[in-house]
């Protein structure tokens, strides 16, 4: 893998790539769109719960969605550097499933739907 290409991949755990999961991915999990509430608005995937993982209380806002403990939890940001912290955060809290699937933009670029 190249220089380039470790960079522009989502980081985080369990990371899949933008094209990947608009084909694959699993349309009853939930999708977290862990920006700021200012950045969602600006534009979201359709269906995305925003749950900013730098506020203070993204732990207990998380907990309090009763996201399934197995299966997966989509998560995403601007770039993939934020959405790898929260499912590194996700699976301390049983979540195995969480899954970073990169930035909005590129998920925009390959095909996600978004709002």
């Amino acid at each position: 893998m190249s220089f380039l290409s470790r960079l522009l991949q989502p980081s985080g755990g369990d990371a899949m790539p933008p094209a990947t999961f608009v084909a694959e991915r699993d349309r009853s999990a939930t999708v977290l769109d862990v920006r700021t509430p200012q950045e969602y608005a600006s534009g979201h995937l359709a269906g995305a719960v925003n749950v900013d993982v730098m506020s203070a209380d993204f732990r207990q806002r998380v907990e309090a969605m009763g996201l399934p403990g197995s299966g997966p939890v989509y998560l995403y940001c601007r770039s993939g550097q934020r959405s790898g912290q929260a499912a590194q955060i996700l699976r301390q809290l049983g979540h195995e499933g969480a899954v970073n699937v990169g930035g909005f933009d590129a998920l925009a670029r390959a095909g996600a739907e978004t709002a």
